[in-house]
């Protein structure tokens, strides 16, 4: 039987070593793909195609899964996603920390995006004008569907964003019974559109206020759709005792929980989580494999205080300025904004209007000015001059909580990569980035490889481990009759440049080492070409393919 133009195959990829996901060893093997799907594996397949690519001394492996990024609103400014499609990832598990796109009319939405710090001034007003308008998951597919993304989208509800919808703000009680009723109505109405589950941000406001009674409540509802609650745990009581927090949450409800972008530089919190699902709680863990410390425009640090602050959240960023002016505000936001605190020398300054202070720690200029190190960075705070500073800058020699993963975190066989990758505005790419999150993939893949671990297992971390945790079905796989989100790895220089002093002048520095993407079949990067071809698709959990 004949495809199109008169082809059996539209795309047939030959000489490749598969690596099909499940963990078993990689085999010699052609990949042939028809439509969407990957029709037939097998040694010298025989027939034409329309396009076919050599991939001998290569792995060809499924499309990545990201099961911690987000990405949610990034396709409304560019849907390439490169820093993505450049690793071989064709999977975004969006909505993550509690930060939802519904509900709402999107003002709403960005008003709780803005409250959080997650957008810039700027972006909001360019949002507010440009974005398509939409109430819920529903809508929201059809908004991305008319902008175009790479890759496909799994989307979570955000409790955050729900729970101060309903509550008119961001407040520290319970909901009461009406309230506590509107959300779960929010709740099952999206996740009966196609929803997958629903996040919480635990150390960010609202979702803060929640106690584990109300935690447990809104995820027995996901339990009904088999669905997936992730968190960013409450860190503030610590990062073992809050993991120990979100497993009693699946332990209570049975539920399906993911534990987001669990500190490497703490395995005791790992060894909690692995003790729990070894007694039977549906847990799987996400790490960012290296992390050098956010780099913040002035305005974005701002708008991060103000996210902090109990006191401050709701007097919007010119209540921060406000509080910069008097010495009772300046305790608050010392006391109150975790990002600043501690030395001084551990924050640069890497852009300046004032080339004096370039490439300097706090501490440096706060000595040379003769004042103390924390007013020093207050007065930068507050002066007219725009910066950008490096928080936890690795010319301070400060160690980072993710870190190079000990073996009892290699060897958890639970643990994936979570790029966790930040939201900056890509009309601005210095107002918020972090350089090391953009090549997660590979440098998870080298980190691990250098440890012993086969390649087939690193691809398995990162394939079928995800997809079968949220239930994303014939994806995260290379077989026959599942969708071709294929990549094509050149495993020795599948890599992310290793970082040095310099690199925060390059904030969109990407991987190399993945030569060939296939999303949906069709083509997006090849042999180091990226191309829009927007073939990604916001999968409904509902409404799965068979």
């Amino acid at each position: 039987m004949k495809g199109a133009e008169g082809s059996m195959y539209d795309f047939l990829i030959r000489n490749g070593l598969v690596v099909d996901g499940t963990g078993r060893p990689a085999f010699p093997a052609d990949v042939a793909v028809k439509g969407d799907r990957i029709v037939k594996i097998a040694p010298n397949i025989e027939g034409e195609a329309a396009q076919t690519y050599d991939a001998a001394g290569k792995y060809v492996i499924p499309g990545l899964i990201d099961p911690h990024v987000h990405e949610e609103w990034y396709c409304f400014d560019d849907g390439a996603y490169e820093s993505y499609i450049r690793q071989g990832v064709t999977t975004l598990v969006n909505g993550n920390c509690s930060h939802s796109i519904v509900p709402g009319h999107k003002k709403e939405i960005l008003d709780y995006y803005l409250g959080n710090g997650l957008v810039g001034i700027k972006q909001y007003q360019r949002y507010l004008e440009s974005w398509p308008d939409w109430h819920d998951f529903a809508g929201y597919c059809d908004a991305v569907a008319q902008v175009g993304t790479n890759c496909n989208f799994v989307t979570l509800l955000g409790h955050g964003s729900i729970r101060q919808y309903v509550m008119h703000g961001a407040w520290d009680r319970a909901p009461d019974e009406l309230e506590q009723a509107q959300i779960e109505n929010i709740i099952r109405h999206n996740m009966e559109q196609g929803a997958w589950g629903i996040s919480f941000g635990l150390d960010y406001v609202p979702s803060r206020y929640a106690t584990i009674d109300e935690l447990c409540q809104v995820v027995s509802l996901i339990k009904r759709y088999d669905a997936v609650s992730a968190a960013h745990l409450r860190h503030r009581i610590g990062i073992p005792e809050s993991t120990a927090e979100f497993c009693e949450v699946g332990c209570r409800t049975g539920a399906k929980i993911q534990i987001s972008h669990l500190a490497s530089a703490v395995p005791e919190a790992y060894d909690v989580a692995l003790k729990a699902i070894q007694e039977g709680v549906r847990a799987h863990i996400d790490v960012i494999p290296s992390s050098v410390g956010h780099c913040t425009g002035k305005e974005r640090m701002l708008l991060f205080t103000m996210a902090l602050s109990d006191e401050l959240f709701s007097q919007g960023i010119e209540g921060v300025k406000r509080a910069l002016k008097t010495p009772e505000g300046r305790e608050l936001i010392k006391r109150e904004n975790y990002t600043m605190a501690g030395p001084k020398d551990k924050i640069y300054i890497v852009h300046s209007e004032d080339p004096h202070l370039e490439n300097r720690s706090v501490r440096d200029i706060a000595q040379e000015r003769g004042i103390d190190e924390d007013e020093c960075m207050l007065d930068l705070m507050a002066d007219d001059l725009n910066y950008v500073f490096w928080l936890n800058a690795p010319a301070a020699h400060v160690p980072s909580n993710f870190i190079d993963h000990c073996d009892s975190i290699v060897a958890n066989p639970y643990v994936s990569v979570g790029s966790d990758t930040i939201m900056g505005d890509p009309e601005d790419p210095f107002d918020w980035y972090e350089i090391r999150r953009r090549g997660g993939f590979a440098v998870f893949a080298q980190m691990y490889l250098e440890k012993g671990v086969p390649y087939e297992e690193i691809v398995r971390r990162n394939t079928t481990l995800v997809a079968e945790h949220f239930g994303i079905h014939k994806r995260g796989r290379l077989m026959e009759g599942c969708y071709a989100d294929v990549a094509v790895i050149d495993l020795p220089n599948y890599r992310y440049p290793e970082m040095d002093q310099m690199q925060y002048k390059t904030p969109q520095l990407n991987a190399e080492g993945c030569d060939l993407v296939l999303c949906n079949g069709q083509v997006e990067l090849r042999d180091g070409e990226l191309f829009r071809t927007y073939a990604g698709r916001v999968l409904k959990k509902n409404e799965q393919g068979l």
